[in-house]
């Protein structure tokens, strides 16, 4: 994560007033729509996200073709970096026996496996599962592009489109 003190940090300090009101619309929304799509677990969305971040493969693509890419096993073993649960206790600071009972949520609704080794990982129906949610968090990032966008043709003395 970039510090505060960037070129990128002064811009935003800059065109706060841009960029903060989208942001803050439209990651409420991203947030309301998870609570919802997670039965008002939103440490469920935090858990499946960190598994899906820390798993990452070592060849992770950075241009994608499309979002089900992001739970294809391409590795010399087929397996994504491994995680565990203590791991995912430790980075999130839920407690390793809460972590344990979400995973297993996570696991019978088809989201998440667990090797024999206790390694976590994205199972490919979830980018399926949660295409909805995917699509509300493009609608967020896209909404703050924008922003940005808006922000940069203002510094530039331009009309923002």
């Amino acid at each position: 994560m970039p510090s505060r003190d960037t070129k990128q940090g002064h811009f935003l300090k800059t065109h706060f007033g841009i960029v903060w009101p989208v942001h803050i619309v439209g990651f409420t929304r991203l947030l309301v729509h998870l609570r919802t799509r997670f039965d008002g677990d939103l440490d469920l969305a935090l858990i499946l996200a960190v598994i899906g971040s820390r798993t990452q493969m070592e060849r992770w693509k950075q241009e994608l073709a499309e979002l089900g890419q992001l739970t294809i096993r391409l590795g010399p073993d087929g397996a994504q970096l491994p995680i565990n649960i203590q791991s995912v206790a430790d980075y999130t600071g839920i407690p390793r026996e809460t972590v344990r009972r979400k995973v297993a949520i996570l696991q019978d609704r088809g989201w998440v496996t667990r090797d024999a080794d206790g390694h976590l990982s994205i199972a490919s129906s979830a980018a399926s599962d949660l295409e909805d949610s995917t699509g509300e968090t493009i609608a967020y990032l896209a909404a703050l592009l924008k922003s940005f966008e808006v922000a940069q043709a203002v510094e530039k003395g331009k009309r923002p489109a």
